[in-house]
């Protein structure tokens, strides 16, 4: 049997690479099969990862920013690259576009669709590629795929949805919201399963861990963007509580402010390496992503998750998360929440996300293992 997984695995972003490599490793150690994933970089992805954008005069303290830390940025995108290389089985085509992925799709028996925000319609890089719209012989599923924010669809793409979503043989999403947003379109039960990373064990992912990179007490600070200006100060006051030096990583999405601001460090190096590296050796983790959350939990590190909105609304993809593990306790906003959160229990697993995790790999059992007339 040979599986194609469909996902963004061009996306320099260490959550998107770390969960194609979690289910690729998840399918090809449970089913004993051949996994490949579909080497697609649509146009809209190369750019978004261009060092200089066509466009990049429009963005004229970015493209400073990047001519001024080239050297850093580029080792950043080799730390991309280079996992890539050496934990991704990708095709040995690059792929640009949905007509170029349905001439090979007779090559697969399986393909799988996900996970990560593949079908958020309004992502900078989406592509219809994500929803298999083509004919063909390999039955179609989908595992964990996430719409993103998206609760309601236009009429157009609604319809193109629910088109494209028919030739699947099953379905499955991240979100709730997701899972909603789906039935109402269509007449298949949609369910809710983990996201792949959640699915390796913690001794799975220390096998591709490393050794210690830093040699010291230290704390790791992991944001999306590290957009806000006072949750930057919140790490800083705590790491001058703690007297512990703050490291982060991904020097490219530190173009509004610089780490030195905040008497942060900015690691020499970057990439999902040594991101699960600095998470997992770490006294203490900030983390202000979904991703960020799923390491902290499979590390089990005492953590806080920076909410920057006031109105105490958590973005929804780590929210399922916390509310499934019932860590609310560990959503900072203020110093009196970290100050709450810094003596909170955290069980990192309860019978609920076990339930949960039994259901994700029936999923992928009744996906993969049945017969189409089953």
């Amino acid at each position: 049997m040979k599986i194609g997984i469909l996902t963004l695995s061009a996306s320099d972003n260490c959550g998107s690479l770390l969960q194609a490599y979690a289910l690729q490793e998840v399918i090809k150690n449970r089913y004993d099969c051949k996994v490949e994933i579909l080497n697609l970089e649509t146009d809209q992805s190369k750019e978004i990862y261009e060092l200089f954008p066509k466009k990049f005069y429009k963005h004229p303290k970015k493209s400073l920013f990047t001519l001024k830390f080239l050297k850093s940025i580029k080792r950043q995108k080799l730390g991309y690259a280079q996992f890539r290389s050496k934990y991704l089985n990708l095709t040995e085509i690059k792929y640009k576009n949905s007509e170029e992925l349905s001439k090979i799709e007779k090559n697969y028996d399986i393909l799988i669709a996900g996970s990560d925000q593949i079908w958020n319609i309004y992502m900078a890089d989406y592509s219809e590629a994500f929803f298999l719209p083509w004919k063909g012989t390999a039955k179609k599923i989908s595992y964990a795929a996430s719409l993103g924010a998206v609760n309601k669809i236009d009429d157009t793409n609604a319809e193109n949805i629910k088109k494209w979503l028919k030739d699947f043989n099953m379905v499955s999403v991240r979100e709730d919201s997701g899972a909603n947003t789906l039935e109402k379109l269509t007449d298949k039960k949609i369910q809710v399963t983990l996201d792949p990373t959640l699915l390796l064990s913690t001794s799975d992912w220390n096998r591709i861990t490393g050794v210690r990179m830093i040699n010291k007490p230290y704390i790791f600070y992991y944001s999306w963007a590290y957009p806000d200006e006072k949750m930057n100060e919140l790490v800083h006051r705590f790491a001058k509580e703690k007297n512990l030096e703050v490291y982060v990583i991904n020097s490219s999405r530190w173009y509004k402010y610089r780490p030195e601001k905040f008497e942060f460090t900015l690691y020499n190096e970057s990439g999902p390496i040594v991101f699960l590296n600095l998470m997992k050796y770490a006294e203490y983790v900030f983390v202000q992503s979904f991703h960020g959350t799923v390491f902290a939990n499979i590390f089990q590190k005492r953590f806080f998750f920076l909410n920057e909105k006031e109105s105490g609304e958590i973005d929804f993809r780590s929210r399922n998360l916390i509310e499934l593990l019932h860590e609310e306790k560990q959503v900072v906003h203020s110093w009196d929440d970290v100050v709450r959160a810094l003596t909170s229990n955290i069980e990192y697993s309860n019978d609920e996300f076990l339930d949960k995790l039994d259901k994700s790999y029936q999923f992928l059992d009744k996906a993969i293992l049945e017969k189409e007339n089953e």
